[in-house]
């Protein structure tokens, strides 16, 4: 699959896709407040995998 990326030059689209979580950060006195909450966005594990082949190929050329 990444050998196909990169042969292709291409990325999927639906990769930069993400679902906003909003939790509530434990111990806050008033959860009225926006800081009282933590954003999280979950992306697919695809990209993440990618993100880090395409950085240790940058650093094998870099050495």
């Amino acid at each position: 699959l990444f050998r196909g990326i990169f042969a292709l030059n291409t990325y999927c689209p639906g990769w930069q896709v993400f679902t906003m979580a909003v939790l509530r950060k434990p111990g806050k006195p008033c959860y009225e407040i926006p800081k009282a909450y933590r954003p999280i966005a979950l992306l697919c594990t695809i990209p993440k995998v990618l993100t880090v082949i395409v950085a240790e190929n940058i650093s094998h050329m870099v050495e």
